[in-house]
């Protein structure tokens, strides 16, 4: 700090060179009240720190006052009792005096060091008179700032003090204490900082600080608070509350099943069989086969031997035989005939001849006879009988009934809805930072917030959806067909074959030996007799019956009821709308609040204003002391 920042304005008193002598008169001028006496005892030094502050109790002459002469560093050498005289109370001060030059400006001074910011070293002191009673004056004639809200312009903390004074009269309009305005925040806002701050630490609360602020132009102004940001308006709820689905409907009932078919008619029996045709004539007999050659002969003298020769022939004889023949269906009808069969029969014949032998002389046997010729071929049999005719066939069951129709599904439930969302919420407003040296020209400002938005609606439950109709009854099944007519009886052969074939011829006889010893050929066999003709063929089998009609179709089942529709399903609730966005704050004027606490001109526990605003002086202090 440069020497016109500050000086020391302290005036001495009583100045006279020493052996002059200074007068009552003069000292009661200087130090008194020169309407009032002034008594000997009056000019003892008081040193009690509380003395300015409890004026009864010093000694006084009149009325009680301020003691005359305070205690100084300048004043050690008075007295403080026993004999005094005019001569012990030359160059004393009355007041001791620190002022500011009037054009300069100081930041966050502190009054007990005189130093600040811009003065980290002092230059000016108080020579050890701050702790002593004599009134000490701290003149502000130019302007001391702050620009840190914490911080005061003018502080008082670090020294105790007694009968200490902040005398703001500034010469420049404009000028004086001026502290920090507030910084907006958002919904609070910093509050505003202190001009002057006192805590006097050690000092009983009695012994105040005085501050007095003298003429229209002389300013002690604390900070504004400061403004706010207001918050955004918060979104609105959801709509709440239990949403659920429509129930569903119930099914539909089954129908009833068809009736059944009823049989179809039987069928119309078929015709009789025609006659049959006539045999075929048998084959003619085959011819008899040759006959062996005679056995040679041996000629031997008057030795007879017998031999025998055969013949063998066939004829025809009748038999009788008994034929049965069924007629008509599951053996019933049955008759009885009889017949005429003519069979072969063969007898062979033998003679005994004897004949001598005389010689052993061998002779060929005679050669063998021819075969007889083959029978003639019978005739063929008569044709038999036509068969009878079929019987009809039976009637075709009638269809099962037709099955029942399937009940219809049941509706489905509606879905829920849904919930409406909430609206969002408003922008928030604006503020501004407080007045103060910091912010000395800004507008102080702010803006409302927007509103919130609506919520939006909620969703309606969709309706449950109908029942599916019941299913048709299925078809009776078809009618079975009626069963074939039973096929007529074959016809029945003639009551006798074909004729029977003739015999065959007998063999020619073998011939003689070369000898009469050898022995002749034998004869050829006969012929095999022909063939009877064939049994004449049976009628032909009566047609099968007509088969029965089908059976009729079972009805269908009556068709299953329709199912009923679901419930529909719950509305959803509509969001709730967003809130408002808070307004911003202006930050307050110099002394003021905004959104945040004022700052205050005087602020501590122990000081006292003199002739401020309250008092009726004339000095500008904003706002709280």
């Amino acid at each position: 700090m440069s020497a016109p920042d500050w000086s020391n304005t302290t005036k001495t008193l009583l100045t006279e060179p020493a052996g002059k002598e200074v007068s009552f008169g003069k000292i009661r001028a200087a130090i008194g009240d020169t309407s009032k006496s002034i008594s000997m005892s009056e000019m003892h030094r008081v040193t009690d720190l509380d003395a300015p502050y409890n004026l009864p109790s010093n000694p006084t002459s009149s009325q009680p006052h301020l003691p005359y002469v305070l205690d100084a560093t300048e004043n050690a050498h008075v007295p403080t009792s026993g004999a005094i005289s005019p001569d012990d109370v030359r160059n004393i001060i009355k007041e001791y005096v620190v002022e500011q030059d009037s054009n300069k400006e100081e930041h966050q001074f502190d009054a007990g060091t005189l130093t600040g910011s811009t003065t980290p070293t002092a230059l000016v002191n108080w020579n050890s008179n701050l702790n002593k009673n004599i009134t000490k004056y701290l003149k502000i004639r130019g302007r001391v700032v702050s620009t840190s809200v914490p911080t005061p312009a003018v502080s008082i903390a670090s020294s105790a003090s007694s009968n200490l004074n902040v005398y703001v009269n500034n010469s420049p309009s404009g000028y004086g204490i001026y502290a920090a305005g507030g910084a907006k925040g958002i919904s609070s806002g910093q509050p505003g900082g202190h001009a002057i701050s006192i805590s006097n630490p050690g000092a009983p609360a009695s012994r105040v600080v005085f501050v007095e602020c003298e003429g229209s132009a002389s300013r002690i102004w604390a900070g504004g608070g400061g403004g706010a940001d207001g918050v955004d308006g918060s979104p609105g709820t959801t709509g709440s509350g239990p949403l659920s689905d429509g129930t569903p409907g119930t099914p539909g009932t089954p129908g009833t099943p068809g009736t059944d078919g009823s049989p179809g008619t039987p069928g119309t029996p078929g015709q009789s069989g025609n006659p049959g045709s006539r045999g075929v004539p048998g084959s003619p007999g085959q011819p008899g086969s040759d006959g062996s050659w005679g056995s040679p002969g041996w000629n031997r003298v008057n030795q007879p031997f017998t031999y025998t020769f055969q013949q063998t022939a066939t004829i025809q004889e009748a038999r009788r035989q008994v034929r049965r023949d069924r007629r008509g269906w599951w053996g019933r009808g049955r008759q009885r005939s009889r017949v005429t069969e003519y069979v072969s029969v063969t007898t062979q014949q033998t003679a005994p001849a004897t004949q001598p032998r005389q010689q052993r002389t061998l002779c060929f046997g005679g050669p063998p006879g021819k075969g007889g010729a083959g029978g003639q071929q019978g005739f063929g049999g008569h044709h038999g009988h036509g068969g009878s005719k079929g019987y009809g066939g039976s009637g075709g069951q009638g269809g099962s009934a037709g099955g029942a129709g399937g009940g219809g599904a049941a509706g489905g439930g509606g879905s829920a809805g849904w919930h409406g969302q909430g609206g969002i919420g408003g922008q928030a407003g604006s503020g501004s930072d407080g007045r103060g040296f910091n912010n000395l020209t800004d507008a102080l400002s702010s803006s409302g917030g927007t509103p919130g938005t609506s919520g939006t609606p909620a969703g309606s439950g969709t309706p449950g959806t109908s029942g599916t109709p019941g299913t048709s009854g299925t078809p009776g099944t078809a009618g079975t067909p009626g069963t074939p007519g039973t096929p007529g009886t074959p016809g029945t052969p003639q009551a006798w074959g074909g004729g029977s074939g003739t015999p065959g011829g007998a063999g020619t006889p073998g011939g003689p030996a070369s000898c009469e010893y050898g022995s002749a050929g034998t004869p050829g066999t006969p012929g095999t007799p022909g063939t009877p003709g064939s049994d004449g063929s049976g009628g032909t089998p009566g047609t099968p019956g007509t088969p029965g009609s089908d059976g009729t179709p079972g009805t269908p089942g009556s068709d299953g009821t329709s199912g009923t529709p679901g419930s529909d399903g719950d509305d959803g609730f509509g969001g709730n709308p967003g809130t408002p966005g808070q307004p911003g704050v202006a930050g307050g004027d110099w002394g003021k609040a905004g959104a945040g606490a004022a700052g205050k001109a005087v602020a501590g526990s122990t000081y006292q204003v003199v002739n401020g605003p309250q008092q009726g002086g004339t000095g500008d202090i904003r706002v709280i002391y």
